[in-house]
């Protein structure tokens, strides 16, 4: 009996790790975001989609209440936030108050055709900057409230 239950168990391991995988495409990182609809919803997305919803509101709050700014520069402040696209600015000024360095993230949110989220991120900066400075926590805030499935960034 305990050979025989050894073995549905190696069975049912087996079946589970023949299960499709998910491929990010390039620059994009999937997750599992957890909304409980079933796929045959996801072909009405749009901007109002729980999904793109709860991905946008999580970077949102990241920005709100964690975001450190680099050194020299000043807080990240939304410039664009509607629908599927946010965009964050933070800026370092000169003595008169002017921009002198600009730092913008790009942020786009969508819905798979399997249900998964995904999330892209372009950074531009106007000087040299570490990205992963920037962009490491705030996927790390991401991969925080939401299961990473995939990433090809």
């Amino acid at each position: 009996m305990r050979n025989w239950i050894a073995l549905m168990l190696v069975g049912v391991a087996l079946l589970a790790a023949c299960g499709p995988t998910v491929r990010a495409d390039p620059g994009e990182v999937v997750y599992d975001v957890g909304s409980g609809f079933p796929l045959g919803s996801v072909q009405a997305v749009g901007a109002g989609h729980p999904i793109i919803v709860r991905l946008s509101q999580s970077v949102a709050s990241y920005y709100a209440l964690e975001a450190r700014p680099l050194p020299g520069y000043g807080r990240w402040v939304q410039r664009l936030g509607t629908g599927s696209t946010a965009i964050y600015v933070s800026q370092r000024l000169n003595a008169q108050g002017q921009p002198e360095a600009t730092i913008e993230m790009r942020w786009t949110f969508a819905v798979r055709a399997d249900g998964f989220g995904a999330v892209r991120l372009e950074t531009l900066a106007s000087e040299a900057i570490d990205v992963g400075l920037v962009e490491g926590p705030a996927f790390a805030r991401l991969d925080r409230e939401f299961r990473r499935v995939a990433s090809a960034r």
